[in-house]
């Protein structure tokens, strides 16, 4: 089933040109997929209480319009058919009747103590999947061509405010933390993304963040302070 919610973005989630940021867009998106769960269950605290919670795997985002402050805007989000250990879902948001922008994301069960990962069909949810899955003009994979040409360009410290309630950076936030490294053009916005997560990054650490550029996108590579690498992104702007 589709779930829909109304929202009116709030002018202090946007920037210095009045759109709505792109970290806050996906925001938009699952708070639409947390309140179907709230609202048919399971809840992540239930699910919390059960000692499951929910990772995000990979994700891809496309802006096709700007959205501005108070904008009336419609979320809409559904679970897609999902096999083994993959949970699917796919989101979107609309201003009227007009398609702004849209989101998949794949996200796995696990057990929050030992860490194994629950199957499909070994929850019930108190809503129905939708066979209907997005097709985004996006790799769901990264894979960071040589020719970028990373390069460190800073660090950041995952702070109170990136948090979520397993104290890691929230995966929403991975989106402003890398769009803060974007080139300094303010001509350009955000019109897609795709984000592969690969460990977290929990609370007061700091990860390095590598830059290149390739083919008309920026991609980029969180690394925590033991080596690994944190999260790879792609991020594509245009004037």
């Amino acid at each position: 089933m589709i779930h829909q919610e109304n929202f009116r973005i709030n002018s202090h989630d946007c920037d210095f040109k009045g759109e709505l940021l792109p970290g806050a867009a996906l925001r938009v998106m699952q708070e639409t997929a947390n309140l179907q769960l709230e609202r048919l269950g399971p809840t992540n605290d239930e699910l919390r209480r059960d000692g499951k919670a929910f990772v995000i795997s990979r994700l891809s985002m496309s802006l096709y319009r700007p959205i501005l402050a108070y904008d009336e805007v419609r979320g809409e989000t559904w679970a897609s058919d999902s096999r083994g250990v993959i949970f699917n879902r796919c989101s979107r948001i609309f201003r009227g009747e007009d398609l702004v922008a849209e989101l998949v994301s794949a996200w796995a069960l696990i057990d929050i103590n030992d860490r194994h990962f629950y199957r499909v069909n070994d929850v019930e949810f108190g809503f129905s999947t939708e066979s209907k899955m997005l097709e985004l003009d996006l790799p769901t994979r990264i894979r960071i061509p040589d020719a970028a040409e990373l390069s460190l360009k800073g660090e950041y410290t995952v702070s109170y405010r990136d948090t979520d309630k397993n104290m890691h950076l929230n995966n929403t936030h991975y989106v402003d933390m890398f769009c803060d490294f974007l080139p300094d053009n303010k001509n350009e916005r955000v019109v897609s993304l795709s984000l592969n997560f690969h460990t977290e990054a929990e609370y007061g650490a700091t990860v390095k963040i590598y830059r290149g550029e390739h083919d008309g996108a920026y991609y980029f590579r969180s690394v925590k302070q033991n080596g690994d690498v944190n999260a790879e992104a792609m991020i594509i702007t245009e004037k």
